[in-house]
């Protein structure tokens, strides 16, 4: 049976595996989705995919990762602007 702490060091885990650098990291781009998923009036799930993409292909080419939340958030407004 899988406890608590086994849920938070999967979900910690799976974090780090992905386009985000840990668990601190993948909040603060969702809440940076969640904002624009607001402003913009769409679903979370269709800012996320946008968002993600973007972010994917900017954290190769970044030299500081603290400026990516808004530089990712001006393109995904900017690809709905233009849609």
């Amino acid at each position: 049976m899988k406890t608590l702490e086994h849920i938070d060091d999967a979900s910690s885990n799976a974090a780090t595996d992905s386009i985000y650098t840990d668990v601190q990291d993948r909040d603060k781009h969702q809440n940076v989705m969640q904002s624009i998923a607001d402003e913009l009036d769409r679903p979370m799930h269709e800012i996320a995919g946008m968002y993600e993409a973007i972010l994917k292909d900017l954290r190769t080419q970044a030299a500081i990762d603290d400026y990516l939340p808004v530089l990712v958030s001006k393109r995904v407004k900017e690809a709905y602007r233009h849609h």
